[in-house]
């Protein structure tokens, strides 16, 4: 059974997130054009150092009159995953940060799916990673369109799964964003409803340095 989505992705108040385009082509979404298909890479890449194309994932390049801003981030992801996002799952981890503008362009596309899946089969295009997981729905928003994990959810999954090295930048920069709504206090919060699940220490240890780091210096 397909699952709704009811909520809209939160860097826009409580409405969709859609561009306020500059071109009229803008409004018909971002045509992705994927490398042979029919353009070569080197063929994209001059069109790219031209200022015609903007590339937005490995090998998945737009028109440059479209944004780089979430709804077309979203778009891009969507499309490079192809069948893999069906409803029911969702952008998550490092791609739904790189969707939200807090994490640089990603060399994997992260997927969350509500059950056990076979690996993905080797494409030409960008390593597809499915990961298992609970899909509530208030942690599902959508940016134009596309199911990608809230950014609480978001920041969670970054916390109890990645390294220090990767999560603090990101946590930071979700954090920092005042149009996410997802401070450290709300981050801990969460962390620390979650007594049993790995990768606690990991999470609590990122989130505290990032929170003592911000703490104003003593008179």
């Amino acid at each position: 059974m397909e699952r709704t989505i009811p909520r809209s992705d939160p860097d826009i108040g409580r409405g969709p997130i859609e561009p306020t385009p500059l071109h009229p082509a803008a409004r018909r979404g971002p045509q992705v054009i994927l490398v042979d298909e029919p353009f070569t890479l080197n063929e994209l890449q001059a069109l790219r150092l031209r200022g015609s194309l903007r590339e937005m994932l490995p090998g998945a390049y737009v028109s440059a009159v479209h944004p780089d801003n979430p709804v077309t981030r979203a778009r891009v992801a969507a499309a490079v995953a192809g069948e893999q996002l069906v409803p029911g799952r969702a952008l998550c981890k490092v791609t739904a940060a790189w969707v939200y503008g807090c994490a640089p362009m990603p060399r994997e596309l992260d997927i969350v799916v509500p059950r056990y899946h076979r690996p993905c089969a080797p494409t030409s295009r960008m390593i597809l990673r499915l990961s298992e997981g609970t899909l509530d729905e208030e942690q599902i928003c959508t940016v134009g369109g596309v199911a990608v994990t809230s950014p609480l959810r978001t920041a969670m999954d970054i916390a109890f799964n990645s390294e220090l090295r990767e999560s603090l930048p990101v946590l930071a920069a979700i954090s920092a964003s005042a149009r996410l709504r997802c401070s450290y206090a709300e981050m801990l919060e969460q962390v620390d409803a979650q007594v049993r699940r790995p990768g606690r220490r990991r999470a609590l240890g990122a989130i505290t340095r990032l929170m003592e780091r911000d703490l104003p210096a003593a008179a």
